[in-house]
């Protein structure tokens, strides 16, 4: 049977979230699909590095496929100012006209946290017409807000009109480790994961006295109380970006002695798919985790375990209230979170069932009646040209 060859543009050596949504995607269009695929991949950062343009040369390699996914991403995050199109996928209208795949846009985000400048805006709304207009494009928008914030920015109609897709990385594959061997306390016997994102501080820590370090010193008096009540518990920070490295180590930094010797870890870092499955198979194995980044709550959740978001931007909030779970939020753009967060991480240690109004197991329910809502179409898609 002939092979479909399909090129990917994404980020594939960056957030290992992003790797999560690939990584579950592409099972899933497979089992989709009448025909095995064959992924070429590019990296959606050799255009951000200038190694490559979205420019004629990039158009006759997209032709050269059998057809073309783009994401999952934030890549119509609307404050581009220097895009033809508002967003990430600078590709000129007169350029874009001259792609004859099928295209399938998948789970992209629709961020407005950086503001949405009327030229964006304009240019985003055209370029939405184009792609709408075409048989051969499917859009999907991921559900961390995106369709509310398509609907508020861009208009109701389009909203109405793009897939509404669950983030792929609530169905990816990892295997849980076999135990987590990174703690010299042997009486460890808990595992809470924690990723901590600071990146784009000015937004993050705006409402926090003394920013990024008001967030750590919050993180450490949080980590300091629980390991008090519970000398089980272990702490293991999971960095997705580089980025995240410098927060763990303010965190680190302000607890006390023995604890960040005995009770404190953190998982390897890197990027790519390697990185993302020796990560998220810690994350599997752990009772709890608590992460600022979206996929260090959809990957757990997938993998049904206990869950809590750090809320310093709204991407957060926005999923738990899509997944119906805003009880499972923490508001970690005030001063005080840190008392809040050791009494939810207590709550969700020990009495999950009683103290939140839904558990994974129906988070996950909600994101696959989302993803069934939409898997006739994307079969439809990917088989339409596999004739």
């Amino acid at each position: 049977m002939s092979k479909l060859r399909l090129l990917h543009i994404a980020s594939f050596s960056g957030n290992i979230g992003d790797n999560a949504n690939h990584i579950g995607y592409r099972d899933w269009l497979q089992c989709l699909s009448e025909h095995p695929i064959a992924w070429s991949e590019l990296e959606i950062r050799e255009f951000f590095w200038r190694e490559r343009a979205w420019d004629a040369d990039f158009v006759d390699y997209a032709n050269s496929f059998d057809g073309l996914v783009i994401g999952g991403g934030n890549y119509f995050e609307l404050w581009v100012e220097n895009s033809p199109t508002g967003t990430s996928i600078a590709i000129a209208p007169e350029l874009w006209a001259q792609i004859k795949v099928p295209v399938y846009f998948n789970a992209l985000g629709v961020d407005p946290g950086q503001g949405v400048p009327n030229a964006c805006r304009a240019r985003f709304t055209g370029f939405l017409d184009t792609l709408l207009a075409d048989d051969n494009v499917l859009v999907s928008v991921r559900n961390d807000g995106a369709k509310k914030n398509l609907s508020e920015h861009i208009g109701a109609a389009y909203a109405d009109s793009v897939l509404h897709a669950p983030d792929n990385g609530f169905f990816a594959d990892f295997q849980p480790a076999e135990g987590i061997p990174f703690f010299s306390d042997t009486n460890v016997k808990r595992i809470v994961t924690m990723n901590l994102a600071s990146d784009m501080a000015e937004i993050r820590f705006a409402g926090l006295n003394d920013g990024v370090d008001g967030f750590a010193k919050e993180i450490a008096e949080a980590i300091g109380t629980l390991s008090e009540r519970d000398p089980s518990l272990g702490f293991l920070f999971a960095p997705h970006i580089f980025r995240d490295l410098d927060i763990v180590s303010r965190v680190i930094d302000r607890l006390p002695d023995r604890i960040r010797r005995t009770r404190v870890a953190q998982t390897p870092y890197g990027s790519g798919n390697a990185a993302a499955r020796s990560v998220f198979g810690l994350y599997a194995a752990s009772d709890l985790c608590v992460g600022t980044r979206f996929h260090a709550n959809v990957v757990p959740i997938g993998n049904l375990r206990q869950t809590l978001g750090l809320v310093c931007y709204p991407q957060i909030s926005a999923l738990y209230d899509e997944l119906g779970q805003p009880d499972r939020c923490i508001d970690a753009s005030r001063p005080g979170f840190g008392d809040i967060l050791a009494e939810r991480m207590e709550d969700a240690l020990y009495s999950p069932e009683t103290k939140f109004s839904g558990t994974p197991a129906n988070a996950l329910d909600t994101a696959t009646r989302l993803r069934d809502n939409i898997e006739n179409q994307v079969q439809n898609w990917i088989n339409s040209f596999a004739q």
